[in-house]
């Protein structure tokens, strides 16, 4: 399996979208960010732990312009 990449426009920026779902695959939230710097993956893990008490068990990651999605258990 490859790893997941975040790659940078020419201009150094990674646009990154974040959906959160519950444990029955129902839509929470969904938000995008633009990065100056690669992102990790257990930064913005981190960042949306706070969602857990409201239903969150999953987290998808999709970064742009590399096109790469995963899926990951908060």
């Amino acid at each position: 399996m490859p790893r997941f990449k975040f790659t940078t426009t020419k201009a150094g920026k990674c646009d990154v979208t974040i959906t959160l779902f519950t444990k029955n695959n129902i839509w929470l939230l969904q938000r995008s960010s633009t990065f100056d710097i690669k992102p990790t993956i257990k930064e913005l893990k981190d960042e949306y732990k706070v969602c857990k008490k409201d239903g969150a068990y999953f987290i998808r990651i999709t970064t742009t312009p590399s096109c790469c999605v995963k899926t990951y258990k908060l």
